[in-house]
């Protein structure tokens, strides 16, 4: 596969030096689909001319359910003069000195391994493959390239405008405790999924930029470093204690699990498994208090505590984590049993008393999709055959039950008495929704997900709205797996 090599500088200011530019550490995450890799040894790197590159390399982590090789981190040295870019060839598969293969042929020499290996993600030379690799290795969800969405190219312009409107003014945006800020609804994993859709070194660098400050600003560790929780959290905070909503919604496993499989930075590691032992030892009294069950109150409580261990599984998959995935897997399952609608059924009072006044049962599309999500994460790691249903079951009430009645959007929350929803004005909302539809037809190859989906998509596109961090990152971190969805649907 070509390996593109960019010499844009990276995190230096320095101005390019007009002297033969000297060789430097330049590392990448590379991917892989289940099953494609069993042995980073067999990767080889060839330069531009053809010649052996020394090659270090190191597996990053494995998809457990076949101990194949997820992603892996390769290191080398090259030259290149500022602004320059260069094209290699990463081979992989072969044994070097296989039938077909002269043992001293150019690529033949064979990776070392490494362990002691340092990444260099940020240095002046960026390697990006592209993005038809990213998407079939679904390193980080089903994906489609940019280049190749020729069913929405309204999104695809509209996600790009909307981010380069609200550059200029980004670094405005911190983080804020009460309300949406730079990284709700996962900033880092909506900013990878656009690098890994254009494959580009610039698109690469932002995403980067965005996980070094989501763990620079918002994260706390414990003295041993073992726990993380978001910086909103109360200082006195104690796995006794259950995390507040506003903190669960805010430990974005999912994006620094991309920043590590795509970087091999150790720090990202370091919180995707701190956060991941935060919710392990808080599941008691997140689900077994005296009060509610937090994580069944609320959808998406329940989501992104899945997202986070699924994260960590992803890079330890020890049998700790995974029991504590399956306790969920059961109280999701069990929940949605609860009711006869296919939603996950609770008190709207207690969810958001602003929203409305009496239920006294219902449940929210938006947060059923970000559930779905993580439901679809933990399959794609556990194969447990189970979300098949669930899945199944959500989509048949976000389109039978959820919608507005022209049918043109989802209503805000279902079940409310005291405010029907019936009105499309968050049809933007759309574009969040849709990929549960994509998921029922991954699952099923029923193609009347798609056209129930894309009817919706085609609003939720027109009426997209990207001006703040949060409206953008998403409509990008989920139409991108409905797109995804669309293109490669999930044998089963």
């Amino acid at each position: 596969m070509p390996l593109l090599l960019v010499a844009d500088g990276g995190g230096s200011a320095r101005a390019p030096e007009k002297r033969a530019p000297a060789e430097v550490v330049v590392s990448a995450g590379v991917p892989f689909a289940p099953g494609a890799l069993r042995d980073v040894r067999l990767l080889r790197l060839r330069d531009a001319l053809g010649a052996a590159v020394p090659l270090r390399v190191k597996p990053l982590a494995v998809w457990p359910l076949d101990r194949s090789i997820r992603s892996a981190l390769i290191a080398f040295h090259a030259a290149l003069p500022p602004g320059a870019r260069a094209i290699y060839a990463l081979e992989y598969g072969a044994p070097a000195g296989s039938p077909g293969q002269r043992a001293d042929a150019p690529g033949a020499r064979p990776a070392l391994l490494d362990e002691a290996l340092l990444p260099n993600p940020d240095g002046p030379i960026a390697a990006v493959l592209p993005p038809s690799w990213y998407a079939a290795s679904e390193v980080c969800g089903p994906q489609l390239p940019a280049m190749d969405d020729r069913r929405f190219p309204g999104f695809e312009s509209g996600i790009e405008r909307g981010l380069e409107r609200m550059t200029p003014a980004y670094d405005t945006y911190g983080v804020s405790c009460a309300g949406a800020h730079r990284t709700y609804y996962d900033g880092p994993h909506a900013l990878y999924q656009r690098f890994l859709r254009n494959g580009d070194a610039g698109r690469y660098r932002r995403a980067r930029a965005e996980a070094l400050w989501y763990r620079q600003h918002e994260l706390r560790f414990s003295p041993d470093r073992r726990v993380a929780v978001h910086v909103c959290e109360r200082e006195d905070w104690t796995p006794e204690r259950p995390l507040s909503w506003q903190v669960l919604r805010r430990m974005l496993g999912q994006g620094m699990l991309d920043d590590h499989l795509l970087t091999g930075d150790p720090a990202a590691r370091e919180a995707v498994l701190a956060m991941g032992e935060a919710l392990r030892r808080n599941l008691p009294a997140l689900t077994e208090g005296k009060k509610e069950d937090v994580l069944r109150v609320t959808e998406r409580n329940m989501a992104w505590a899945m997202m986070t261990l699924s994260s960590a599984y992803a890079l330890d998959p020890r049998p700790e984590l995974r029991s504590a995935l399956r306790g969920l897997m059961d109280r999701t399952v069990a929940w949605q049993r609860q009711g006869t609608s296919g939603a996950f059924e609770h008190d709207l009072h207690r969810a958001d008393p602003s929203e409305c006044e009496r239920g006294p049962r219902g449940g929210s599309p938006f947060m059923t999709a970000l559930l779905v999500d993580a439901l679809m994460d933990y399959r794609a790691l556990t194969g447990d055959a189970r979300v098949r249903e669930v899945v199944v079951r959500a989509a048949s009430w976000l389109s039978e039950r959820a919608m507005t009645s022209d049918r043109r959007a989802f209503r805000y929350l279902w079940g409310c008495e005291t405010d029907a929803y019936d009105d499309s004005g968050t049809a933007d909302l759309n574009l969040l929704i849709v990929p549960v539809f994509g998921a029922a037809y991954a699952l099923t190859r029923d193609p009347r997900w798609l056209a129930v989906g894309d009817a919706l998509a085609d609003v939720g596109v027109k009426e997209m709205r990207v001006k703040q961090p949060k409206q953008w990152n998403q409509a990008m971190r989920a139409f991108g797996r409905y797109l995804g969805y669309r293109a490669r649907p999930d044998p089963g």
